[in-house]
């Protein structure tokens, strides 16, 4: 071997050497970076997470009180607690009634949801109720007494004024069966759909604590007249207002009842979730001018509560097609 060969054959040593301690330090200046931006990053990527997880837990906390505000015969919110994770979470939703003019609380069935990171419902547990065996006929079958699985307390059930229905029931004839020292519930079914308004000056002495809107589509209602469906408290598609006089003094609102309903539903129509729940509202409700107003807006029922003697004043009224019991409570 020459001279030549034998220095290129040492620079080639040398250079692989060189190369070698380079790429040596640069992994080592690579995972020297990565130790120290990795935990950044995943601090960043856990914060920001929760952020939006915690964003999107108050988005459906939002959406699940202004769902309730458009149904849910007199049951409303208490509180709702979050347990969120990174990728979602679940929000468990306590509830009650209002009973009587003191608006004394009752303790009503709590539901859990389910929603994603996003922010969108993913599922809500409902269950259902208890039902009593009774009578198999058509006309008797959408009419048996039904309680609810939480409290065991009777669940309501109204009947609409546009189905013609073989067995009324008339529970206002039975408070003078009831003892004096309790609290009652009534689901009041009227005989047609009325004004607020109109409807309204005749409750006068009478405690309501909801108003049950006539929101349901013809095709709804054709497939509700094949069975005389009576309509449950309980149905998800269910669709009314809570009464300004149900709440203490200083918590009503100078807002109207209607007006307050309505913005409820334009809010909802802008969120993902029961999208298709208030479009069959809105749907159902619009004038000829395609607009929702005031006068767009029937009641065709009412939730009552109050004493067998403050509710006897209901007896006898021809608005009154039917009437069925709800909670019947001993007052403390």
């Amino acid at each position: 071997m020459n001279k030549e060969q034998n220095d290129f054959s040492l620079d080639d040593k040398l250079m692989k050497k060189i190369m070698r301690k380079a790429k040596f330090w640069s992994t080592i200046k690579i995972i020297g970076i990565t130790l120290i931006v990795t935990p950044f990053a995943l601090v960043v990527l856990w914060y920001g997470l929760s952020h939006l997880s915690l964003n999107s837990a108050q988005k459906v906390s939002d959406d699940i009180s202004l769902f309730n505000e458009i149904s849910a015969p007199n049951v409303q919110i208490s509180n709702q607690i979050y347990d969120d994770n990174l990728f979602g979470g679940k929000i468990t939703t306590t509830t009650y009634k209002v009973l009587g003019d003191q608006h004394r609380p009752y303790i009503w069935k709590p539901f859990e949801s389910d929603y994603n990171l996003f922010g969108t419902l993913i599922h809500t547990f409902v269950s259902n109720p208890i039902q009593i065996e009774g009578s198999e006929s058509l006309a008797e079958t959408h009419q048996l007494e039904r309680f609810n699985d939480y409290t065991g307390d009777r669940e309501m059930f109204f009947y609409h004024p546009k189905i013609s229905y073989d067995v009324y029931n008339d529970k206002i004839s039975e408070l003078n069966q009831l003892g004096k020292n309790i609290l009652v519930e009534l689901a009041i079914s009227f005989d047609k759909p009325y004004s607020f308004d109109e409807i309204k000056s005749k409750f006068s002495e009478v405690q309501v604590d909801w108003w049950w809107v006539d929101a349901y589509t013809d095709d709804t209602l054709d497939f509700f007249k094949q069975g005389q469906n009576t309509i449950p408290a309980n149905y998800p598609y269910i669709y009314g207002f809570q009464s300004e006089q149900s709440k203490p003094k200083p918590r009503r609102s100078l807002n109207n009842e209607v007006d307050t309903f309505i913005r409820n539903i334009e809010l909802l129509r802008e969120s993902k979730n029961f999208e298709w729940e208030t479009n069959q509202v809105y749907q159902s409700l619009i004038g000829e001018n395609g607009i929702l107003d005031k006068g767009d807006v029937r009641i065709i029922g009412a939730v009552v509560s109050g004493t067998p003697e403050q509710l006897q004043s209901l007896q006898g009224q021809t608005y009154i097609k039917a009437s069925t019991f709800g909670v019947i409570s001993n007052q403390k």
